[in-house]
C-alpha cells in the first residue's frame, strides 16, 4: 500500500514518461515501466528508457532545481519530482546506465 497523493505521484509519472519520450525522439524507441513490492512492503516503480545515456557529469546535476540540457527545458520537472517524493515519504534515483539493459533508469520507492 503506498500511502501519498494521486496527483502528485502522477505528476511525477508524467514527468519521467515525457524526459523519455523527449531523450527518445523521433528514432524508435522503448520505454519500460515496472512496479512492485518487496518483503519489507517498501513499493518500487521503475521507469527505463532506451534514448541516449545520460552523461555522467549532467547525471550528478540533474536533480538540481534550473538544470537543464533542453533549449525549450526550464530544469524544474526533475528537482520537483525529488520534493514530490520526498513529501510522499519516499525518493526518486537515477540507476547507473546500463542497469537491467536500459540505457536510463529513474526508480521511484515509497517507504
Amino acid at each position: 500500500m503506498v500511502y501519498a497523493d494521486p496527483n502528485l505521484i502522477r505528476q511525477v509519472l508524467i514527468n519521467l514518461f515525457k524526459n523519455a519520450v523527449q531523450a527518445i525522439g523521433t528514432d524508435r524507441g522503448r520505454i519500460h515501466i515496472r512496479a512492485y513490492s518487496a518483503a519489507d512492503e517498501h513499493v518500487f516503480v521503475y521507469v527505463s528508457n532506451d534514448g541516449p545515456v545520460i552523461p555522467e557529469g549532467e547525471a550528478e546535476e540533474i536533480f538540481v532545481p534550473f538544470f537543464t540540457t533542453k533549449k525549450e527545458g526550464s530544469g524544474i520537472g526533475l528537482s520537483l519530482s525529488r520534493q514530490i517524493m520526498k513529501l510522499s515519504g519516499g525518493s526518486i534515483s537515477l540507476l547507473r546506465a546500463g542497469t537491467n539493459g536500459w540505457n536510463t533508469t529513474f526508480v521511484m520507492e515509497f517507504e
